[in-house]
């Protein structure tokens, strides 16, 4: 069974705890911070196979990546994820979901990565950069 809740106002997680599927039918989400709220929520997904989303979402473990486009492929994903959510697997996917968004979306695991990069950028500088220089030139 599908519901259409339309606009649904920020902060309003309680809407998905019965569990299932998010359907994105774009033809291409650059990041996808809804498909992540979505995971983060326990739901399994279906995202465009482009962009973001095939960076995060695991083929048949936390959802399905699908050539939008093709309306067979975007009908046959949702029964897919309709079917991972409603089977024996729902916990195991839903865990899985909201572990990956834990570890590496939240506002603290992305801290966590953007200080690793300037760590790391910074680390080999073998003196201090004054305008116009630049590091490892002689």
């Amino acid at each position: 069974m599908a519901r259409w809740l339309g606009a649904v106002r920020h902060g309003r997680p309680g809407l998905a705890a019965a569990g299932g599927a998010y359907v994105c039918a774009s033809v291409k989400e650059e990041f996808g911070i809804a498909l992540l709220e979505a995971l983060s929520a326990g739901l399994v997904v279906v995202a465009p196979a482009t962009g973001g989303p095939a960076t995060y979402v695991e083929q048949g473990e936390t959802g399905f990546l699908v050539d939008t486009a093709d309306r067979t492929a975007l009908a046959a994903a949702s029964a897919d994820a309709l079917d991972l959510a409603g089977g024996p697997l729902r916990e195991r996917a839903a865990a899985q979901g909201r572990a990956m968004v834990a570890e590496r979306y939240t506002v603290q695991a992305m801290a966590r990565a953007l200080a690793g990069v300037y760590a790391h950028a910074t680390a080999d500088q073998e003196r201090p950069l004054r305008s116009g220089l630049v590091l490892g030139a002689s």
